[in-house]
């Protein structure tokens, strides 16, 4: 029984299975790529309704998307169609080691014969339908960062769990699961995943279904492993409960979305700081989250890296930065001294989120109340100290947001109630919170 199938029918599975069945976004790629490719309907098209939409040999062009979208499918489009020059797996695995040359960090692996030989192996052996390498050559044409991000996650993943001696089953699935563990996102607004967007609250909800959609536009297919579409519903989960859609924890977690998991932070670090360092103390300021062997591996990846040539910010943005955060640990200290067991079961995700964080700060070895020692006592000459302090600054001003964010989400939605001597106390320390993240 598929892991969706054992959570209750919830809003957040709902609007997945909405949007897979809709699939809006995806049908305006497609017939946007058809004015430039040959897109075919290799079979009739109907509506639910028994209505034909298209027939078998039809070539769709821009103006076939109105009348697609006017109708509810009878199956996902991508299984009705054909595109010229859609990408099969011997391109695909050489476009994973293409994009793999151009990281200076990951390019080695390309020069060392043994693994080199196993990556192959694992990529060669890979089998794709041809609805899902359709759906790769539309996100390849129409979303290249996302392509491109999922080929360096492929290669990332793939390398730790060569290196973490997994059986080659679990090999392919990673590797499978990598390729596609954003494919969910072709159901989404591109627009709304612009860097200069600010998210609303159902924009974000839209975002947080992608790994159910992926899910979903995955399971049913027998030519490949069934694990492959659970890894990608469960690559945002984290081991200590705090990820999505499910907020699966521990055991719940396979090893191979574990794995996927420690890899897809990596790419998306690489692709947005170039600083390879990062990657190691990001993910030892998260250890409860990731998978400890999958985190071993990655860092000893990144090992011999150098450190980034771009510039620290300056010794004084730093230094107010750690103390603006210091004083929001201090003053919820503070606030928590307040709360009666009744105010702390009335916000659990609150009051769980913030003393994880603190908990966090102090087993890496932060003060959380104050932060701008280390910066303090060794100044801005030593690069790893200044690079440490800058992902940690990075790193809190995550978490605050993701905090405001579901804040936001869960009071203003109504799933949760502050009790009315709680609201001034709160309020007043969450304005501080969105202070801190909107500077």
């Amino acid at each position: 029984m598929s892991p969706v199938h054992n959570e209750p029918i919830d809003k957040t599975l709902q609007l997945a299975q909405q949007l897979h069945e809709e699939n809006k976004h995806f049908v305006k790629a497609v017939t946007d790529i058809a004015e430039q490719r040959e897109v075919v309907a290799r079979e009739d098209i109907y509506a639910r309704n028994g209505m034909k939409l298209v027939s078998s040999g039809t070539r769709l062009t821009g103006k076939s998307y109105e009348r697609l979208i006017a109708h509810k499918l009878l199956k996902p489009i991508e299984q009705s169609l054909s595109m010229a020059d859609t990408l099969d797996c011997a391109r695909l695995v050489s476009l994973c080691f293409e994009e793999t040359r151009l990281v200076p960090s990951l390019a080695p692996l390309l020069d060392q014969p043994g693994p080199l030989e196993r990556l192959q192996l694992v990529f060669g052996d890979l089998r794709l339908p041809a609805p899902l390498t359709l759906k790769l050559s539309v996100m390849q044409q129409d979303r290249p960062q996302l392509f491109q991000h999922g080929l360096i996650t492929a290669m990332i993943s793939t390398v730790l769990g060569i290196r973490g001696k997994l059986p080659r089953q679990d090999l392919q699935t990673l590797a499978l699961a990598s390729i596609f563990h954003d494919v969910g996102e072709l159901c989404i607004d591109p627009a709304i995943l612009r860097p200069e967007h600010r998210l609303t609250a159902e924009e974000r909800r839209h975002l947080y279904t992608h790994p159910i959609t992926g899910y979903l536009m995955l399971r049913d297919f027998p030519e490949i492993p069934p694990e492959t579409a659970t890894a990608v519903l469960q690559h945002h989960e984290r081991l200590d409960a705090s990820g999505y859609p499910y907020r699966f924890s521990g055991e719940q977690i396979g090893t191979v979305s574990r794995y996927l998991a420690v890899a897809e932070v990596a790419a998306t670090l690489l692709a947005r700081d170039g600083a390879d360092k990062r990657i190691s103390m990001k993910l030892r300021l998260n250890r409860k989250k990731y998978d400890a062997q999958a985190v071993t591996l990655v860092s000893q990846l990144f090992s011999d890296s150098k450190l980034p040539p771009a510039q620290p910010p300056e010794e004084v943005v730093m230094m107010t930065r750690l103390a603006q955060a210091g004083k929001l640990f201090e003053d919820w200290i503070g606030l928590r001294k307040t709360l009666t067991p009744a105010d702390v079961s009335a916000v659990p995700f609150i009051i769980e989120r913030v003393d994880g964080l603190r908990m966090m700060l102090l087993e890496t070895g932060f003060d959380p109340c104050r932060l701008e020692d280390a910066l303090t006592m060794t100044g801005s000459d030593d690069p790893e100290i200044v690079l440490e302090q800058t992902v940690l600054i990075d790193e809190l001003e995550w978490q605050f947001k993701a905090l405001s964010r579901e804040v936001e989400r869960k009071l203003f939605g109504r799933e949760t109630k502050l009790p009315s001597g709680l609201n001034n106390c709160f309020d007043d320390w969450l304005i501080k919170v969105r202070q801190f993240v909107s500077e």
